[in-house]
């Protein structure tokens, strides 16, 4: 089991040949930056997007703190927070989404992913396709989550994130109850499956 610290924002590449059709943009998973709080504020203005989430972003001052906190998660190597975004021969998109693995230390804890999709990028399996890449990167072996259980958490009612979760390996095991102020609705847990997956494309 690995034990090194997440203390390094990384950068991870999707292979252009798993875009879902000939010419599609891929996708590329970066930390996210100061700069990018204009447009969290935007995608989190979303009512849909604020129904499921816990955390709102209505200034860009909030914005930025959030990002604050993902860099310490990062440096703490409890978190691994990436803006999903689109590469192409323009160069990369604006963020269409989140997705970050957390878990509670360092050690053996499970290791639980979550995502959001902007609106404008619904229906087009960034989700999907950020789900598969980051698992790829976790139960690889330059991971520091290597040979940790991996996990995935959704309200319940959210049906796209459940189908997200399915059809990416991660059956549905249980139902965790409503646990207000920080878990204000029943949760199902999703544990992926055992997986011998090949390495993903990692960039410093």
């Amino acid at each position: 089991m690995s034990t090194r610290h997440v203390t390094e924002q990384i950068t991870l590449r999707e292979a252009p040949a798993r875009a879902p059709a000939h010419g599609a943009a891929a996708l590329l998973l970066r930390p996210w930056t100061d700069e990018d709080a204009d447009v969290l504020v935007r995608h989190h203005a979303d009512a849909l997007l604020r129904s499921w989430l816990v955390t709102h972003l209505d200034t860009a001052g909030e914005a930025r703190r959030w990002v604050a906190d993902q860099r310490r998660g990062w440096a703490a190597g409890t978190r691994a927070a990436f803006a999903v975004v689109e590469t192409g021969p323009a160069g990369p998109s604006a963020p269409l989404g989140h997705i970050a693995l957390t878990t509670t230390d360092a050690g053996a804890a499970p290791v639980r992913a979550g995502y959001w999709t902007a609106a404008e990028a619904r229906g087009r399996r960034i989700a999907s396709r950020a789900l598969t890449l980051v698992s790829r990167w976790a139960v690889s072996e330059d991971s520091p989550f290597a040979g940790r259980a991996l996990e995935l958490v959704h309200a319940v009612g959210n049906e796209g994130s459940c189908r997200t979760a399915l059809g990416c390996g991660f059956p549905l095991t249980g139902t965790l109850p409503a646990d207000p102020p920080t878990r204000s609705r029943a949760q199902h847990l999703h544990t992926a499956v055992a997986q011998g997956v090949s390495r993903g494309t990692r960039e410093a």
